[in-house]
């Protein structure tokens, strides 16, 4: 059996302090526009500079700040939006 190393022991705490933040992260988000990952899971990824497309004109903006139920846009002209949960879910698509 392997001995134990202080190495070891602290990857195994940074693994899960990460997986930790990681899920509230995702719980204080709340919204929940997916992507497919690398290993073909589907992630919750919206995070400032982020580009998303309005699915009905096609324009494409900039996400400014994620808040628990909102994002901010930035429009190309730079001007900043407000834009609800279920209307990013519904309008607008990872691009």
């Amino acid at each position: 059996m392997r001995e134990l190393k202080e190495a070891d022991i602290l990857r195994v705490m940074r693994e899960e302090w990460n997986n930790k933040i990681k899920s509230l992260a995702e719980d204080v988000v709340g919204i929940t526009m997916k992507a497919p990952t690398s290993d073909g899971k589907q992630e919750s990824i919206l995070a400032p500079d982020l580009k998303i497309f309005h699915k009905k004109s096609g324009i494409r903006y900039t996400i400014d700040s994620v808040g628990p139920r909102d994002v901010i846009l930035r429009t190309p002209e730079g001007n900043n939006f407000l834009v609800d949960a279920s209307t990013l879910e519904r309008d607008y698509e990872l691009g």
